[in-house]
């Protein structure tokens, strides 16, 4: 009796202690978001009141300036907010459907399947570790914080208030420029000429790369709106992006950079492009290094995630901010964390990592299983399935028919192809797509059931 009574206090100490340290951790979130929206409120009122540097001209420039910030707050509040209660109301139902689905893995699937393939029973005995109690904090951590907003938002309008500042009077960006090695004969008033023709071209290289810049921030906000995906990770990246396009039309003006390439026109026009385009100027000034210094071109074959139908440059952009950059990282993403970090719809989410882990089997040759109506890692999994079991029919010929297909097509053997195709049938992510795409249910009397 006593250890009993031991063991529920113990028990119910260790409840009252999960309370507290929730209860906790919620307060310390809500010190963090507050502390650092009333931090940025304090940090703009001192430089209003006593700016150590004054750089916010009394221009339309400037009011252009503010625009990108503006907005991104205001889409905060009105649109990724509301956006992210209504997908984590989604998330938490796939992660309850995920606890269901792996007591049916352990019980019926897994066993269900090695029946079917013709295995050992004794391998449907196998050890899986305990699955982590999930807590509301694992969804939290990708709540859109209000501070990160605020911050991103600020820093976004400082970058622009500094090109609409030099653009007010030149004077304003302070210091002095580097310059390239100057004849020895030029002197007095001629080598003053000289050095200021140099500063001029640094500076228009400057204002029309941030010019550039603000467009590429623009376009690119006007994707994320419409996607609900404006985010104060787009504006903290969309801040260093444009410094380093500034830096680098900054460069170019002062040492001629892009000499190279021999383009037609006015070099203002390449500084603008330098602006709207700084991925691209980046990839031809790595280009020109590699042959400056006899580097070798890369031999990795990447696949880009243009091979997933349905993704644009757009949602490229923003999954590249989440450091998925390539096919491989796609396929092995977890759908949830995905769906709540960009706010896309879960079935798209979905369907794009399906995809993803058939391209990763298929590699360039996606195409050819495309045109026989296999697109995703489900479709070839569910059409090796029609091949198992000993009873011929129509819908078992017809499927070793495609399959036969398939393997011509791509250039490998049938026994290569059943092989990869009974890679997916057993694997389990693809299994958990698709019973949640579904929704699927077997009948109560055979307890296959995967949904909760």
């Amino acid at each position: 009796m006593a250890v009993k009574k031991k063991t529920t206090m113990l028990n119910w100490l260790l409840t009252w202690l999960k309370k507290l340290g929730d209860r906790l951790s919620g307060l310390t979130t809500a010190l963090i978001e507050w502390g650092g929206v009333l931090l940025a409120v304090f940090i703009v009122q001192w430089w209003y009141k006593t700016p150590p540097i004054r750089f916010v001209p009394h221009s339309l420039f400037a009011v252009f300036a503010m625009l990108p910030g503006v907005l991104g707050l205001a889409n905060h509040f009105a649109s990724v907010l509301p956006r992210y209660r209504a997908t984590r109301d989604t998330v938490i139902d796939y992660q309850n459907f995920c606890d269901g689905f792996d007591a049916w893995w352990r019980n019926v699937g897994w066993p269900r399947k090695l029946k079917l393939a013709g295995l050992s029973e004794a391998s449907t005995v196998f050890a899986l570790s305990p699955r982590r109690v999930r807590t509301d904090d694992d969804i939290l951590s990708y709540r859109p914080m209000t501070a990160a907003a605020v911050w991103a938002s600020l820093l976004l309008t400082t970058v622009f208030m500094i090109a609409a500042s030099v653009a007010y009077d030149k004077h304003d960006l302070t210091g002095h420029f580097p310059h390239l090695r100057l004849e020895q004969t030029e002197t007095g008033a001629a080598l003053d000429a000289l050095e200021a023709t140099l500063d001029n071209k640094a500076i228009n290289g400057f204002l029309f790369a941030a010019l550039g810049a603000f467009v590429s921030v623009m376009w690119r906000m006007i994707n994320r709106i419409n996607a609900n995906a404006l985010t104060s990770r787009f504006m903290f990246t969309a801040s260093l992006r444009s410094t380093i396009a500034m830096m680098i039309g900054l460069a170019a003006g002062q040492f001629d950079l892009f000499s190279f390439l021999k383009a037609n026109g006015a070099m203002e026009s390449l500084f603008f492009l330098t602006g709207l385009f700084t991925d691209w100027a980046l990839t031809s000034l790595r280009a020109r290094a590699r042959t400056v210094f006899q580097q070798p071109d890369s031999a990795c074959d990447r696949l880009p995630l243009c091979f997933v139908d349905g993704l644009d440059d757009g949602v490229i952009d923003i999954l590249d901010e989440i450091g998925i950059w390539d096919i491989e990282h796609l396929a092995t993403s977890e759908p949830a964390e995905l769906t709540i970090r960009t706010l896309y719809p879960f079935n798209r989410i979905n369907d794009w990592i399906d995809q993803a882990i058939l391209i990763s089997y298929f590699r360039r040759d996606i195409v050819v299983a495309r045109k026989l109506g296999i697109s995703s890692a489900i479709d070839l999994a569910l059409t090796y399935s029609y091949t198992m079991g000993d009873q011929a029919d129509a819908r078992r010929d017809n499927a070793s028919k495609v399959l036969d297909e398939l393997a011509t097509k791509a250039g490998m053997s049938r026994a290569c192809l059943d092989l990869m195709c009974l890679n997916l049938w057993f694997d389990y992510t693809v299994e958990q797509l698709y019973r949640f795409w579904q929704h699927h249910r077997q009948d109560a009397e055979t307890g296959d059931t995967a949904s909760v």
